[in-house]
């Protein structure tokens, strides 16, 4: 199965819980699909699996794994998301809930005009009331805001809508309430397996638990060192206390780390240690040691920005004459073959706002760059505007007409109501989806509704990637600079909010496992924030890395031009 003996013992354990710890680059996907494949090969009927997972294109690449691994039976297992499977739950049993079979997903400004019609509240409150009420929601714990939740629910179900929340509330609500149709669904999905355990929030927790009894046969996997989404409700005391809720469950380490070289593995591993939540953490690189990992302090933010484009030249040999002429790169390294590509490049930072000092640096050198930039489809009005055609084209129809159809009517219906060279682009990001659902027009909507997005970032595109920390998580790369390592952003204090600074230390942790072959660890000693210029000092986070480790590099100095004329020839 090419599988090291950690992998093989997770993959090889008989029927029951499991619980598998698996540290960056340890091959988390490969162990679980293989135990899934596993399992349908040892007698498990595939129908009776469910793999459940984030993001759509976590599953996406589960499906595609387990259909090279189980060619005549990978289809017939469950992939999906947490928000999918519960979807799926609510289209099955709408009647139990009162919901007409018709039933849409709102989009977020189809949320905030009914919230703010029920509520008579405008403007940024309606924002705010949102965030409050799926924040509460995802912690099951709504306080003073269930009068809110039913009125603003009783509005949307008056409309035939439901919310992106309800996807798991009603569910959980339902399975809690019905215990035959909880008995049902145990007995439909025997063997459960659950990808980043750790990022699990109060609802998706309770939906395992009524999905899996104490007893089950249930596989989760993750790391809690990992764990950096509590901002989304997400809570690793679920993952800690696996064994409390599955008694009978066996743990097993994955250690073995095929991303990052050594010295990488080994400075992250002491990152983490005063914060670690895995006792005794076990990560070794199948990769050797290789270059130590470079600490660079800049005057400020735009000569941290300047440092590394000097150094991404540098690696790449050279991207120009001016790089060479200015003394940017030396001759011999502009001469040099070299394997790095511009894709093979990431600039990670904590807040969004420290993008534009880079950005600006690249554009200056003619480095080309792409910043990782989800934008759901639904919100472009021009999307919305298609959808809406296509909606009251169907209801118009005598018959069901295919959704690839209907997207072209709605086109025409909507020329001249939108700039078209924006409703051509619309048409275009919606026409792949629409080919995809045949004539399901529910389920295309339902799709668009769960997410579907345009994702600004592609991996193969021979760019440097620009990303926050929290976008990072799941990418590697060979060279990763890990930028405004200075106490305040790293961890972030500045930005007044009530952050945990044990998961800011997970942050570190994550960027730092996202580098394969070198990683620079790079920060400004003065820098502006909100308009104010601050002094900074290290972050805290160095100094738990053994200085053996790192090498601490001083900005080359800017050289002028030399004195002489390039020839025309």
């Amino acid at each position: 199965m090419g599988l090291d003996a950690d992998q093989r013992a997770a993959v090889e354990v008989e029927e029951g819980p499991l619980l598998i710890v698996a540290g960056p680059g340890t091959g988390k996907t490969r162990t679980l699909t293989h135990r899934i494949a596993y399992r349908v090969a040892r007698g498990t009927a595939p129908e009776s699996c469910l793999a459940i997972t984030f993001t759509r294109r976590a599953a996406e690449e589960m499906g595609e794994r387990l259909a090279q691994l189980l060619p005549a039976a990978g289809g017939r297992v469950t992939v999906t998301t947490f928000h999918a499977l519960g979807l799926d739950i609510l289209r099955r049993e709408h009647a139990e809930l009162g919901l007409d079979r018709a039933f849409r997903v709102a989009d977020e400004a189809a949320q905030r005009s009914v919230l703010a019609a029920c509520l008579g509240i405008s403007g940024s409150e309606v924002e705010r009331r949102l965030k409050a009420l799926s924040a509460a929601r995802r912690r099951r714990d709504l306080g003073e805001l269930a009068g809110e939740l039913e009125a603003y629910r009783q509005a949307l179900w008056a409309r035939e809508l439901v919310d992106f929340d309800d996807l798991l509330a009603l569910p959980v609500a339902l399975l809690e309430s019905r215990p035959d149709l909880r008995r049902a669904y145990r007995r439909r999905f025997r063997f459960v397996s659950i990808d980043e355990y750790q990022d699990v929030d109060a609802l998706q927790y309770r939906l395992v638990r009524l999905l899996v009894p104490a007893d089950g046969d249930v596989s989760a996997i993750g790391d809690p060192d990992q764990s950096i989404y509590r901002f989304r409700g997400a809570d690793v005391g679920f993952f800690l206390r696996f064994r409390r809720d599955f008694p009978a469950a066996r743990v097993v380490e994955l250690g073995r780390n095929y991303r990052s070289q050594q010295t990488i593995l080994r400075a992250a591993c002491q990152a983490i240690a005063p914060a670690s939540l895995v006792p005794e953490r076990r990560l070794e690189a199948v990769v050797e040691a290789g270059e130590p990992v470079v600490v660079h302090a800049a005057a400020d933010a735009r000569g941290e920005a300047e440092y590394v484009v000097r150094t991404i030249e540098e690696l790449v040999g050279g991207t120009s004459y001016y790089a060479v002429d200015s003394g940017r790169v030396r001759h011999e390294l502009a001469a040099r073959e070299t394997a790095l590509s511009f894709a093979d490049f990431a600039v990670l930072y904590r807040t969004r706002a420290q993008a534009a000092a880079f950005a600006d640096a690249l554009e200056r050198a003619g480095l080309p760059y792409q910043a990782r930039s989800h934008d759901p489809l639904l919100g472009r009005d021009e999307v919305r505007l298609l959808v809406q055609g296509m909606n009251a084209r169907a209801e118009g129809a005598a018959r069901r007409e295919s959704v690839r159809r209907l997207l072209d009517d709605a086109r025409r219906d909507c020329a001249g109501a939108v700039e078209a060279e924006r409703l051509e682009a619309a048409v275009e990001l919606l026409a792949p989806l629409a080919e995809a659902h045949g004539d399901d027009l529910d389920a295309f909507c339902h799709r668009l509704a769960l997410g579907a997005e345009v994702d600004a970032w592609d991996p193969r595109a021979e760019r440097v990637s620009l990303l926050t920390l929290h976008a990072a998580k799941g990418l590697e790369f060979p060279v990763v600079f890990l930028a405004g390592c200075d106490d305040g952003l790293l961890p972030l204090t500045w930005a007044g909010d009530d952050l945990d600074p044990a998961e800011e230390r997970r942050l570190f942790f994550v960027g730092m496992t996202r580098a394969r072959q070198r990683l620079y660890l790079t920060r400004a000693r003065r820098r502006r924030w909100r308009g104010e210029a601050r002094e900074t000092r290290p972050s805290p986070f160095l100094a738990a890395i053994d200085k053996s480790l790192l090498h601490h590099r001083r900005a080359a100095p800017r050289r002028r031009p030399a004195a002489r004329q390039l020839r025309l020839l």
